[in-house]
């Protein structure tokens, strides 16, 4: 289930669950990864989101553990995208390889 207004507390990050497989986050999530092939030339290729998680701020950081395959090899990226969609802006604030001996 998704969370409610009531369940997320400014400021606060939240468990997205109910919203990996949402095309909103998969949506965010190919653009954190478009993003990051422009600005470093990579060819990363969108696999799924594994995590999601949210926190309510002038806008929502949607905080997204990413697989994504680059020349063939599987690997996890975190991503931070930062949403205002009244404004219909998005940024990716962060956007990192996780390592293997983070996961």
């Amino acid at each position: 289930p998704h969370p409610t207004m009531a369940d997320i507390i400014l400021g606060g990050i939240t468990d997205s669950p109910g919203t990996v497989n949402g095309v909103e986050t998969i949506i965010l999530a190919r653009f954190a990864i478009g993003e990051h092939n422009k600005e470093h030339n990579g060819l990363l290729e969108f696999v799924m989101v594994v995590n999601e998680k949210r926190q309510m701020v002038a806008g929502m950081n949607h905080y997204l553990t990413i697989e994504a395959t680059d020349a063939g090899k599987k690997k996890l990226f975190e991503a931070r995208v930062y949403v205002r969609a009244w404004e219909n802006f998005k940024k990716v604030s962060e956007f990192k390889e996780v390592k293997s001996t983070e996961f």
